[in-house]
């Protein structure tokens, strides 16, 4: 049976030549004695071409569910899945090929975002930085990052920048390519630049705090009342969205300083010190933008690396082999004489040029 076979003035097909045969004359007949029947009562039995669109459309949606309910009981199941990290390699490749198929929209947000909640639980550290799936997640945040615009809120936008910095920015530091390792540097610094400085998050708003203003002149008792309910509960609710906010801000902040903290853990690989050692320099100055626990946090990954820094240069005093590039060229110009012209490294020019003009300027 076909799908348009209940429809009306569907006919069953044809299984033979004969049955076809004698089908078409029994419905002719039929076809005759239903349009005499109709004369007669005054019914013409006519419906227009878009009745019979409307009717076929709203048959069609009953036979086969929607695209949008296919992709919302998907993203639920992969949501399921995600939550343990021992399915999230074949979760995440599923959530992939269903967000690079264009599925999911506007519509689908919320349960995209569940999604990678729970890709993120209980901890975006404890889940996105895993050596077996870090691949897997740096992959699925970039594919999400590319649709992000035209399905997310900005509440989950913000949220979202957190988990990304875990996923993406992090893991981008696990390289032994010295460029992508300066380039993953950069993007972190960049984020932090964009943080606005810290402040204390407000307290939560009291119904005693609120200053409600009078009800307009000729509303009643009753209609005031409900004004000043409404009044105070938006400003309740603006303020928990403020106090929200600023929380998401703050998990970013942590996020940043997790980033320099596993990137202070490279430290043992040598061509990498020099940059470690400046963005370690880099969040130190900017302390401000950071919460006073944040702070000290700073604080003693950039003192432990200075003491990193200090000793090593202690070891390599009389070892060039351990300097790095950086520090090899650092200490050549800390020894070198400056000419009178201000060049560096004068100390092997025997023209007369440097005596002539030291003795020039007296």
């Amino acid at each position: 049976m076909g799908l348009y076979d209940d429809l009306p003035d569907a006919k069953p097909r044809a299984t033979t030549a004969s049955t076809a045969r004698d089908g078409d004359a029994s419905d002719d007949a039929s076809i005759r004695d239903a349009k005499r029947a109709k004369r007669a009562t005054g019914d013409t039995g006519e419906r227009s071409e878009d009745a019979q669109k409307v009717q076929l459309r709203d048959d069609a949606t009953v036979a086969a569910p929607s695209k949008a309910a296919t992709t919302k009981d998907a993203l639920q199941r992969i949501a399921q899945h995600l939550l343990k990290p021992e399915k999230f390699v074949k979760a995440s490749g599923l959530l992939k090929k269903l967000l690079m198929s264009e599925a999911c929209d506007r519509g689908d947000a919320k349960a995209l975002f569940a999604c990678l909640e729970n890709a993120m639980t209980p901890t975006p550290k404890a889940r996105a930085l895993r050596a077996e799936t870090r691949l897997d997640y740096e992959e699925l945040f970039e594919i999400v990052a590319a649709f992000s615009p035209l399905i997310f809120n900005a509440k989950q936008k913000r949220k979202l920048e957190v988990w990304s910095t875990y996923a993406r920015r992090i893991n981008a530091l696990r390289t032994d390519d010295s460029f992508e390792f300066t380039k993953a540097v950069k993007a972190i610094q960049e984020v932090v630049d964009r943080v606005d400085s810290y402040v204390e998050p407000p307290g939560v708003i009291e119904d005693d705090d609120i200053e409600i203003p009078p009800a307009p002149e000729g509303a009643s008792e009753e209609e005031a009342m409900e004004m000043a309910t409404q009044y105070t509960r938006s400003i309740k609710a603006e303020r928990a969205a403020e106090i929200e906010q600023l929380a998401v801000v703050d998990e970013l902040r942590e996020a940043l300083i997790d980033a320099l903290e596993f990137a202070s853990s490279l430290y043992g690989r040598t061509w990498s010190q020099t940059t470690i050692d400046m963005m370690s320099n880099f969040f130190h100055e900017r302390r401000p933008k950071f919460s006073p626990t944040s702070q000290e946090r700073i604080v003693k990954i950039w003192d432990d690396l200075r003491k990193k820094k200090h000793a090593r240069s202690l070891t390599s005093a009389g070892d060039k082999v351990s300097m790095t590039s950086f520090e090899r060229d650092q200490a050549r110009a800390a020894g070198s004489q400056v000419s009178a012209r201000g060049s560096v490294g004068a100390e092997n020019v025997k023209d007369g040029r440097g005596e002539s003009a030291a003795k020039m300027l007296g």
